[in-house]
């Protein structure tokens, strides 16, 4: 049975096999989200975290920074194999990692962006640039107000 593209954009990515899990990490790794850390959590504690893991991929943790260097609270880890990612969901998500109780999930965007048609895409990126003029402007009217 054929499905229609947004039938097919609708549906989750398929399971992978154990072949699919090793073109996969060869290619980039499965990557997770951690959100909501501690300003003190740095690279280096994320990778004493998460190297409990044996397909952690060392080197791999980042810190998304400010310009001025300060934390922006959240970051990436990547794993060779799934059901690490999988693990360290189960077992540190919403658990304190820090002073604070992270947030985790795996990062799948490249996989639902190839199951997007190229008309959603566009709506897509049409969506998130009305998104993104609009802060801006209300923005610049809150500094217009101090």
């Amino acid at each position: 049975m054929e499905r229609s593209p947004e039938e097919a954009a609708q549906l989750p990515p398929p399971p992978l096999d154990d072949e699919g899990e090793r073109r996969r990490a060869a290619a980039n790794g499965f990557h997770m989200f951690v959100g909501n850390m501690g300003a003190e959590v740095d690279e280096a504690f994320l990778t004493r975290v998460f190297s409990q893991f044996a397909s952690f991929v060392p080197g791999s943790a980042r810190v998304k920074r400010n310009a001025d260097g300060t934390t922006r609270c959240y970051g990436y880890v990547t794993f060779a194999e799934r059901q690490d990612l999988e693990a360290a969901k189960a077992e540190f998500n919403d658990q304190l990692v820090g002073t604070r109780p992270v947030t985790l999930s795996g990062c799948w965007r490249n996989e639902e962006a190839r199951r997007l048609t190229p008309e959603q895409l566009n709506e897509r990126c049409e969506m998130r640039k009305r998104l993104f003029r609009e802060r801006e402007a209300e923005e610049r009217r809150r500094r217009s107000v101090l």
